[in-house]
Parts: C-alpha cells; structure tokens; sequence
C-alpha cells in the first residue's frame, strides 16, 4: 500500500496493484515515480508544496514533472538513475575528511549534492542546494570525542521533514490486532482502520496540547482501547456501575394490588353451590345461611365445585 503523509498522519494512500500503463511507465518516469505522481495528482498545483521521497523513487524525470505543476522536490537518489553527471567518488571525499561535499546543477536548475559522513549520500533536489552551510555534532571515534561536521541545508532539509510515513508504520505495528482470513480483502480493510484510529490519535494528541498542556495524553493502546469499547457499546443503553442506592427510586406505575377471592352468595332455593378454598386451612361452606369455617375439614389443593 503506498501512501502520503506527514508527521504520522496519512493523507493519501493507494492499493498497490501493478503497472496501469506499462507503455508510459517504461519510457517515462518508470513505476515508482508514476506511484509518486498518482500520490500527488490531489495536491493543487503552484501551492509551493514539497515533497520528500527516498531513492526507491526519486529520479530526474520525476522532479521535472512535479517542477512544472509548481511542486517541490527533495529525495535520496541512485546514481545509476542520473546520467552525464561525473562526481567525485567516495574514496576521493574520504580522504577530504567528513563533511566533504560535491555538487551539479543541469539546466533546469535542479541540483544533487553528494555529501560525505561515515558514508557518501546522494541527494536531488529543485528548491535547495549547498547553502546554507550548516553544521551537526558526530563523534569521532578516534578521538573519543565530539566534533562539528559541516551539513548542507539540502541534507538538513531532508532530515527534518523525511519519515512521516516511516512513523505511521511504526505506530501501526505497535498494538497490530492479529486474525487470519482468507478473504484478502479483510486485511487491507482492517489496515485502513488501524490507520484511522491512529490519525485520529494524533490529533487527540494534537488538540490536547493546545487545550490542556498540563495534562499528560493518552497511550495509543489505552486510546484504541477507547474507541473499541465506543463502538460496541454504541445504541445500548447506559449502564450503571457500582452499588446500588439504600432507597430505590419510586417507579411511574403503581404496584399491581393482589385480587383476592369473594365468598359466593348463597343460593336460594337448594341450587347449587360451591366452596372456596382457604390458604390458611378448612373451606367456606356457602350452602344455607352464613358462611362457617369447618376446621375438621382437610384443604383440598385446588377448588371445588359441585351441584346438588
């Protein structure tokens, strides 16, 4: 998945898929710079935009394209990517010391430096060069101690704003949820969903900072966490925690009142009758006169009715 971002935030990104037009590719800027420039076809152009890439993609044709629709360019580059251009070689800004320089600007203006540390790195760039001449701190090894080696601002320059992508595949390897499908789809699903929730980190981060500078943020797992434990409790209703109240509060609707069973009227006549079964023990007879509770009589378990 390619992607363009800043800082750990992602504001493009695209499924890697193959060659769209192999044609144009093989004769133009190849495939790692169309990726480039399919990555910046949502930028305005003459915004003053730069961008910062290393030498998987970086090449001249790629930096005359995005030149043209006003965007900047600074990038790591492969020197069999750069033809016509002799340079001093490694061995020769070794024996200079570190902190040796070289450099050539072609005709539309667009330089590469090569720069000597423990190591030579060539750099493109269409906005900035040699100068200012910096300096950054290294520590020699023979002699145990500290010392100033002179920096160009093109290698500052790339150190400063290089990495925001590099970052965000840091923060989503950190707390990465693992499951296995095979459905291929799924884990490009759930990488975009990582990636949200790590966007929307940083700017949590970002807002706190600005509101309560005070207050320490929260971890990425806490914060994933977090949003986990809001999604699946979104629609439910609230739930209470802790222990209950000494006095509950009244309910709306009244208690429904037992409805207790009546004695029969009496029957005029010798009509029929029935006898209703007492809880506490004996019947009610209800044939002739008022009613008599018989003790003698053992409590049916369910009432009876008969005729005479």
């Amino acid at each position: 998945m390619w992607g363009r971002g800043q800082s750990g935030y992602l504001y493009d990104f695209d499924v890697c898929q193959g060659p769209e037009n192999p044609d144009k590719e093989r004769f133009d800027v190849g495939v790692t710079g169309d990726v480039v420039l399919k990555m910046t076809s949502t930028l305005p152009a003459g915004r003053n935009h730069k961008v910062f890439a290393d030498n998987y993609f970086t090449s001249v044709l790629l930096v005359d394209h995005l030149k043209e629709r006003g965007i900047h360019y600074i990038g790591t580059v492969r020197m069999n990517r750069v033809k016509d251009c002799n340079m001093l070689d490694e061995k020769e800004l070794k024996k200079k010391g570190r902190g040796s320089m070289d450099f050539r600007v072609n005709q539309e203006n667009i330089i590469i430096v090569r720069w000597f540390d423990n190591k030579a790195v060539n750099l493109l760039s269409s906005y900035v060069g040699i100068e200012p001449t910096g300096s950054v701190k290294r520590w020699d090894r023979k002699t145990k101690t500290h010392i100033m080696v002179p920096r160009p601002a093109i290698v500052e320059a790339y150190n400063k704003f290089m990495g925001g992508v590099d970052l965000l595949d840091m923060l989503s390897a950190l707390y990465k949820f693992s499951f296995k499908s095979r459905r291929w789809y799924m884990y490009i699903w759930w990488h975009t969903v990582t990636v949200a929730v790590i966007d929307a980190w940083n700017l949590y981060r970002r807002d706190q900072k600005k509101l309560e500078p005070r207050i320490k943020p929260m971890a990425l797992r806490r914060f994933q966490a977090s949003v986990g434990t809001s999604l699946t409790s979104a629609g439910k209703g609230k739930i209470k925690r802790g222990r209950p109240l000494s006095s509950p509060e009244p309910d709306s609707t009244p208690p429904r009142k037992r409805q207790h069973s009546s004695v029969p009227a009496d029957v005029p006549g010798g009509g029929r009758g029935c006898r209703l079964i007492s809880h506490t023990g004996g019947t009610w007879a209800s044939v002739a006169g008022t009613p008599k509770r018989s003790r003698s009589a053992v409590p049916p378990q369910y009432p009876l009715c008969c005729g005479t």
